[in-house]
């Protein structure tokens, strides 16, 4: 696996990952998110704690996991983006809020889609469930547009908060 060692941006939030989407990385994924099997948050998390270290977080940010609607959360049994964040935060003592945000809206997976139809795809999909003021870490599994984290960016802006960096196991490039 070859390591991603830049720190990359989307609208000028820090983006780290772990590495690029291709095998063994995008295999271990695969596995964790599709074939239940959400102990390997414990395998994959340390690949991305390397990666979130290099940046200067506020002492008070708090990590927030991408979140899942709740028929596709019934269906797989788990959050993988909100058991990576539990595991970063156990780890490093950060806070974890796994419900600040809501995917308030179902959408279709993003695997396939033009930039366009994913940016379309995830607009208004999320809110805040609560209001006030936070420095946000998003944590997610793969990113490759950016079209969920600019929506989760701005369901978090609406809701007080604020994004100040993105972390993902991966970066897949759109094909």
């Amino acid at each position: 696996m070859v390591a991603d060692t830049e720190v990359h941006d989307i609208d000028g939030v820090p983006l780290v990952v772990a590495g690029e989407y291709a095998a063994p990385l995008s295999t271990a994924i695969t596995r964790f998110k599709y074939e239940r099997r959400p102990e390997l948050s414990r395998t994959l998390a340390p690949l991305l704690l390397g990666r979130v270290q290099l940046l200067t977080l506020p002492v008070d940010a708090v990590l927030v996991p991408v979140p899942l609607h709740p028929r596709r959360l019934a269906t797989r049994g788990y959050n993988q983006a909100a058991l990576l964040a539990q595991e970063l935060a156990r780890r490093c003592r950060w806070a974890c809020e796994p419900r600040l945000l809501r995917r308030a809206r179902e959408t279709e997976k993003q695997v396939g889609k033009s930039r366009t139809l994913r940016l379309t795809n995830a607009r208004g999909a999320f809110e805040p469930r609560r209001l006030g003021p936070a420095r946000v870490m998003l944590i997610d599994d793969v990113v490759t547009t950016g079209s969920t984290v600019r929506a989760c960016a701005q369901a978090l802006a609406d809701g007080g908060a604020t994004l100040v960096a993105i972390a993902a196991l991966a970066r897949a490039r759109p094909g």
